[in-house]
């Protein structure tokens, strides 16, 4: 029994020995067949070359998948596209290379390990990644960059176009350029991964005028109504207002860029042909200051306002010698002191007039250096020796007033509170002038004026008994009390009026005498 088992395992050692040794020369035989050649189940992208020489593999691959070269990636932008090839992008495969190294798969380790290895490779399959050279990421930059103005679209501004028909607005559209890192980074993944294409990084860029404003707003607001220019001239007691409708002042427009806005400017030469119309339908004793004028209407326009005030100024006047004239008592009925004559007619003699002579009477302006101060006034009556004071035609003040003397009369006219000062002093008769309004300069250098009942140096005050006569040396003088509150109430430039002529009559011939 023990021989028999024995002589079984002996039979089994020998089956099991001759099964390895068949198995070892199989293994030795397969290795020897495909000695030179690739074993079964490798493959390059799904290429089979099992069973082909390295340099078969090598064409077959050549021939069977893209060559580096010719490879092209899509890249777009939007509905734009071109082509990238491998080669632009500075790469090419290297198939004698892959397919050495598709040799080599199983031919590496301890001998029992290179029996074995062909088989898992044969029933499994082994890929072996294509060798080719790294992309070039310089190249890729420079395609994109060449790529970049292709793509660039540049933002639009906004537009405006002012017509007799209305405001016409269009805005500003963004562009687009390409952002070339961005994109070389998604060309060099999408080249790595075998992508057939790859969206390009695009970026917006913005309008430097996206919207037509402030232009818009304000064309649109004045042309929703007409414009007018106020010509008021209280000297002369002429008013009247001059509309521009808004078909005629649309040529007056113009929408133009300003940095990152779009501004209205006016087209100041259409603005002066019409003010020059304007001022020859006025009266003869005013005549239109253009150039003021103008700069007032475009101030106003630049400023969405529908109204501006005109500059006027008078012209100067002539005066015929009369028999029985003189120098004073010309300047007097004309509402001038006699130094203003005498400046206007600098080569006549006062002393020396003659029978039709014909003497220029100053512009009233000269006695208006300050702008009139809107809707105050002080009208002084000389026949009932009062002064009032008006708001807007309302009664503020009436006061009894004391105004020159017959030897140094107050001169009637128009003029302005020309300044101000609470403690005037006039030398000339040593007399301390509380809350002094100077109105008229009777000579170069001293002025007459409204102020308080003068003080003496004795801390007298003169004429308070006689207040509401004649008695001044030619200012307009006021009860205490009554000067501050006037003082208070009217500013520079406020018009004063004075009218008539005082109790008595002036001394022909005789200059009168300011008080400071």
């Amino acid at each position: 029994m023990t021989a028999k088992i024995h002589s079984t395992i002996t039979a089994g050692l020998a089956a099991l020995l001759g099964l390895c040794t068949a198995a070892a020369l199989v293994m030795l035989g397969y290795r020897a067949i495909y000695d030179g050649r690739i074993y079964p189940g490798v493959s390059v992208r799904g290429v089979e070359l099992g069973g082909l020489t390295v340099e078969e593999a090598a064409s077959v691959m050549a021939d069977r998948l893209p060559d580096g070269a010719a490879q092209t990636i899509e890249l777009r932008a939007g509905e734009q596209s071109w082509q990238l090839s491998r080669a632009e992008a500075g790469q090419a495969y290297h198939y004698a290379n892959t397919a050495a190294a598709a040799y080599e798969v199983a031919r590496s380790g301890l001998w029992y390990e290179r029996l074995a290895a062909p088989w898992p490779v044969r029933f499994l399959g082994q890929s072996v990644e294509l060798q080719a050279d790294p992309v070039d990421a310089d190249r890729v930059r420079g395609a994109l960059e060449d790529l970049a103005p292709k793509i660039h679209t540049p933002p639009t501004d906004a537009q405006l176009r002012i017509t007799s028909e209305g405001v016409h607005a269009a805005p500003g559209e963004a562009g687009r350029a390409l952002d070339v890192e961005a994109s070389v980074t998604r060309v060099l993944e999408a080249l790595a991964g075998g992508a057939a294409e790859v969206e390009l990084a695009l970026v917006d860029t913005a309008s430097r005028r996206p919207e037509p404003e402030p232009a818009y707003t304000l064309a649109q607001s004045l042309l929703a109504e007409p414009f007018t220019l106020v010509v008021d001239d209280p000297l002369t007691d002429y008013g009247a207002a001059f509309e521009v409708p808004a078909e005629q002042m649309a040529a007056w427009l113009k929408a133009a860029p300003a940095n990152d806005r779009i501004v209205l400017e006016v087209n100041e030469p259409a603005v002066r042909t019409w003010l020059e119309d304007v001022g020859s339908q006025l009266g003869p004793e005013q005549d239109l200051v253009i150039s003021q004028t103008l700069t007032r209407t475009v101030a106003a326009l630049s400023a969405g306002e529908h109204r501006a005030a005109s500059v006027v100024r008078h012209p100067a006047g002539t005066h015929t010698v009369e028999p029985g004239d003189t120098l004073f008592d010309i300047a007097y009925q004309n509402g001038f002191p006699q130094w203003r004559l005498e400046e206007a007619n600098p080569d006549v003699d006062p002393d020396q007039l003659l029978v039709g002579m014909e003497l220029t009477i100053p512009s009233i302006d000269v006695l208006f250096p300050e702008p009139l101060v809107p809707g105050k006034r002080i009208e002084i009556s000389l026949p009932e020796q009062r002064l009032r004071a008006y708001q807007n035609d309302e009664l503020m003040y009436d006061f009894t007033c004391s105004t020159g003397m017959t030897s140094t009369p107050t001169i009637p006219g128009q003029f302005q509170v020309l300044f101000k000062e609470p403690e005037a002093y006039a030398q000339r008769w040593s007399l301390e002038m509380p809350y002094f309004l100077a109105v008229y300069y009777e000579g170069p250098d001293f002025a007459n004026g409204i102020h308080e009942l003068p003080i003496r140096p004795d801390g007298q005050r003169l004429w308070a008994s006689v207040l509401g006569w004649p008695a001044s040396y030619g200012c307009i003088i006021l009860n205490v009390g009554d000067a501050e509150a006037l003082y208070d109430w009217a500013p520079v430039g406020t018009l004063v009026r004075i009218e008539g002529a005082a109790p008595g009559t002036p001394v022909h011939g005789q200059q009168a005498e300011g008080e400071r």
